[in-house]
């Protein structure tokens, strides 16, 4: 069922509109808002511009995402070995081999992401 008074759909059996709490009452089921009828007055038309919503990232953001992506497993890569290599305890070797192993796990999925566009 349609609100009378904002056009929102709200359940068969709803008594208030669950959107501004208008009473919707026992009145029957109304068609949601189409070609045919025209808007609720007090709701404004969005018109979104496809042109300008596909650039709303802005360059410096993607390159700066795509710059930590390729760091991120390279950085991960270099503390494992670190605390591979230098482990003063068996947490520490433990925690450096996972680092390590991921980081090259993620650096050998980007790879094989890469070869397949090809």
């Amino acid at each position: 069922m349609f609100c009378p008074q904002c056009g929102k759909e709200n359940e068969a059996a709803a008594r208030f509109c669950g959107h501004c709490g208008a009473t919707i009452g026992e009145c029957a089921p109304e068609s949601p808002p189409g070609p045919g009828r025209p808007a609720v007055p007090g709701e404004p038309v969005r018109i979104v511009d496809l042109a300008r919503a596909a650039s709303a990232v802005s360059p410096g953001l993607k390159w700066g995402v795509i710059a930590a992506s390729v760091l991120a497993p390279i950085v991960g890569m270099g503390m494992g070995l670190y605390y591979w290599m230098r482990a003063e305890s068996p947490e520490k070797l433990a925690v450096g081999k996972t680092w390590f192993f991921i980081g090259l796990g993620i650096t050998a999925f980007y790879l094989l992401l890469g070869t397949e566009q090809y």
